[in-house]
This record gives C-alpha cells, sequence and structure tokens, in this order.
C-alpha cells in the first residue's frame, strides 16, 4: 500500500519558528519531525513513500533524498500553489488513482506504528470503502470531529465544531485509508469533510479505527512542547542514562533519571540533569545548571554558569547566558541570551488558583487572541534573536527571527521580525 505524506503547508501558526524551516523539519527529541513519521510508517509495515512538499521544500528533499537512507522509497509531489490539505491531496490524484487503495498521513504527527497497523487491519477484515482513525480530545473545536455508530461505522465529518454542539469527542487523527473514489469525489466538493460524508451518502461504508493511547498532533505551539513530551517518554524514559563515550562529564556533576548525552558533550561541576532529557551533540552545560523534566538541548547549544532550564526545547546553536530561566518555552536556531533572562511561565495573576484551574495564557496566533489549554507556557523565539541582559518575558509571548532586546526590558507583548527593541529609562533623584 501506498502512503501519502502532505508535507507542504507552511505551519503559520507557529511562527516564527518556521520562518526559516518547513513544520516537518521542526526538531522534536532530537531528530526532525518528519522522521518521527516515517518510522512509524515504517513501523506499520509501510515503505513505498509519496511525500507533498511545498513550502520550503528543498530542506524536506535534501534531508530524506530518495529515502534510502531511511529504509524507504520517496517520491515527491510539489504543491505549487500552498492552500490546503484537499489541495495536497489532489496533488497526487493521477499516481494515486491508479492504486486499489493508499493510506494518507499528515507530517506532524507522534503516535504508535500500532495505531497505522489497527487501521489497516480494519480497513481489511472489514472491506470498508474507507478508514479514518480517531482519538479522545479534550477540546473538540480545535479538529476534525466524527459522529459514530456504535459499530464505529461514521454518520459525518464535522470540522472545527462550535462548543456545545460537538457531537463527540473522537477527532481525526491524521490517518485515513481509502479507495480512488476519494479522489474523484474530493475533485468535486473541494472539502474533505464533505467529500467523506457524501461518499456515507452514497451508501459507503467508512469506518473510524479508534485509538485509545498517547496522540500528539503539532497544531499550536504548545503542541511542539506535547510532542517533545511524548517522544522522550517513548526514546528516554525506562531506559536509563546513555552517555556516549566521547562526552565529559565532571565528577561533580549529577546526572539522574533516563537522559540521552551524545557525543562531546561537555557538563562541568554542580550541573544537575534530571531526565527525562535529551542533550545533543557537542553541548555545553556549564556550573552549577540544572536542566530539569522533559528538556531537549539540540546540537551546539552553549548554557552558561547557573541557568536553570525547564520542560523546554533548544534549537541547534543557541546560547543561553549565566543565570538565566528558561520555561516551558520554544528557542529556535543560533538565539543568544545575555545574563538573567528569565522567561516567565505562568501569568501574573492574584487568583493563582484560578489560573491553574482555568489558564488564562493567551496567545496571538493568525490575528486572533487564543488561550492556551495547558497550565504553563512561556515564550517562543524565532531564530538568530539576541536578547541583552535582564530581560524579562512574559508568558505566551513570541519574538519574530533576526530581532535584538535591548537590556533591562519587561517584553509584554509579541515582537515582530528584525526589529530592535529598547527602552527609555529616567532616574527622578531628590534629595533624601
Amino acid at each position: 500500500m501506498k502512503t501519502l505524506i502532505l508535507a507542504g503547508g507552511a505551519g503559520t501558526r507557529l511562527a516564527p519558528l518556521t520562518s526559516n524551516i518547513p513544520k516537518p523539519m521542526l526538531p522534536i527529541g532530537g531528530k526532525p519531525t518528519i522522521e518521527h513519521v516515517i518510522e512509524n510508517l515504517k513501523g506499520a509495515g509501510l515503505q513505498d513513500f509519496i511525500i507533498v512538499v511545498g513550502y520550503k521544500k528543498d530542506q524536506i528533499m535534501d534531508f530524506l533524498g530518495n529515502g534510502y537512507d531511511f529504509g524507504c522509497n520517496i517520491e515527491y509531489i510539489e504543491q505549487k500553489r500552498i492552500e490546503n490539505i484537499e489541495a495536497a491531496i489532489l496533488c497526487a490524484k493521477k499516481t494515486l488513482e491508479e492504486e486499489s487503495e493508499f493510506l494518507i498521513s499528515h507530517a506532524d504527527i507522534f503516535t504508535e506504528p500500532e495505531l497505522i497497523k489497527r487501521a489497516i487491519k480494519q480497513y481489511n477484515e472489514l472491506e470498508a470503502d474507507g478508514i479514518v482513525s480517531v482519538t479522545l480530545v479534550d477540546d473538540p473545536s480545535f479538529y476534525g470531529i466524527v459522529d459514530l455508530y456504535p459499530d464505529a461505522k461514521i454518520k459525518r465529518i464535522i470540522e472545527k465544531p462550535a462548543k456545545g454542539k460537538e457531537p463527540s469527542n473522537f477527532a481525526a487523527a491524521g490517518i485515513y485509508i481509502f479507495r480512488p473514489e476519494l479522489l474523484k469525489q474530493l475533485s468535486e466538493d473541494k472539502k474533505l469533510d464533505r467529500a467523506i460524508d457524501n461518499i456515507i451518502e452514497k451508501n459507503g461504508n467508512i469506518y473510524a479505527s479508534v485509538w485509545e493511547k498517547d496522540w500528539v498532533e503539532i497544531r499550536f505551539p504548545w503542541d511542539l512542547l506535547k510532542a517533545n513530551e511524548y517522544v522522550l517518554e517513548k526514546e528516554v524514559k525506562g531506559k536509563g542514562v546513555r552517555i556516549s563515550e566521547s562526552a565529559k562529564i565532571s565528577e561533580k556533576a549529577i546526572i539522574r533519571g533516563p537522559v540521552i548525552i551524545s557525543d562531546n558533550v561537555e557538563i562541568r561541576s554542580g550541573a544537575l540533569v534530571r531526565g527525562p532529557c535529551f542533550i545533543g551533540e557537542n553541548v555545553f552545560i556549564g556550573n552549577n545548571c540544572l536542566i530539569r523534566t522533559n528538556s531537549t538541548i539540540d546540537k551546539n547549544c552553549s548554557i552558561g554558569f547557573g541557568v536553570e532550564i525547564r520542560n523546554s526545547i533548544l534549537f541547534e546553536g543557541t546560547a543561553i547566558g549565566r543565570l538565566s530561566f528558561i520555561g516551558d518555552s520554544v528557542i529556535g536556531k543560533n538565539v543568544e541570551f545575555r545574563a538573567g533572562i528569565s522567561t516567565s511561565n505562568l501569568p501574573f495573576d492574584k487568583r493563582l488558583k484560578e489560573i491553574k484551574e482555568t489558564g488564562n495564557i493567551k496567545m496571538n496566533l493568525d490575528g486572533q487572541e487564543v488561550t492556551i489549554p495547558i497550565e504553563k507556557f512561556g515564550a517562543m523565539i524565532g531564530d538568530n534573536v539576541l536578547i541583552s541582559n535582564n530581560v524579562s518575558i512574559n508568558a505566551g509571548k513570541k519574538i519574530g527571527e533576526n530581532s535584538i532586546i535591548m537590556p533591562n526590558i519587561l517584553i509584554d507583548q509579541d515582537i515582530e521580525s528584525n526589529t530592535i527593541v529598547t527602552s527609555v529609562h529616567k532616574l527622578d533623584i531628590k534629595p533624601k
């Protein structure tokens, strides 16, 4: 069975992180997202892939090549006009309409091969016209929601239903199996949910394959932290401490819990690394640092004296200056934090109990203010940003790529790319 992987989108909700890199190439747990996706598909016995590329396509194609290095076969189809999932699928119409059936996968889902195996098995056993993998979600308003009969046959699919009008909490999980009939119907209807509904109306038997275990789809910035936690739980936790022979670890450093420490890492005296964590190649961690649960530090990063990093992702080449705190944040490539930088991961509010219960962190995504559905979220920093000494960044704020933040500033709003931020302070000096 051939697999169509949809990797052409621009990932605008993840800007500024996607300003220089396509979403499928964002690193999670030390590997690009699309590599995790391909590993899962291969684990389900699939090896012939058609990847729809578009935004910054060369990065994906250069990394994966023809698939030989990854034990699979890959061909590419370019989506010249980046629109939506339906347009991406129809890019492959000529290729897929010759197949008896095909599997469609999003390029940003983290799960187990068993989800895919289960969908294939049910497709064959039920002699179905289509299978949609589904999983339970807390907030259906973010997803395509599936209305089911008791036997898991699909009644209809509703894209992002209004709150209070959700037919269920079962969301489409980014894996589909269909016959070429879908392509014909999609050409007419232009919307995937409508095309599936019309196949059902024509007595097509389309079933949901229900997945009750962990699953993450990267739609929003906080999903990067969820995906990172998922990968570290699967690939690091329970496997002890794995330290490269070329790593230099001080006898007075403490490594506790499941941790991967890669080649040529140096960890100085007094540092504590508490897993699950991933430390990439050529990383320097200075004296008295605390690197703790669910943090990924990619290759060629430098962490200065007394820095604390919690539940965060640092892309390659980033330097964090002494006595800084990075919490629940995602930091792009080649970012430089000078000394004493703090990323707040909770809003400042006296009603702390209410914050824990409801979540008050707001974030601007594609021009809309969104309430973040997790308790803590820090900052999202684009590539090549320089932040000077003693800067504080409020929860949920973004700083665009190539920007410079001057010293002693509170960042309480999003900062556009390619800007310099300064603050004028006037001393008021009076006799005592």
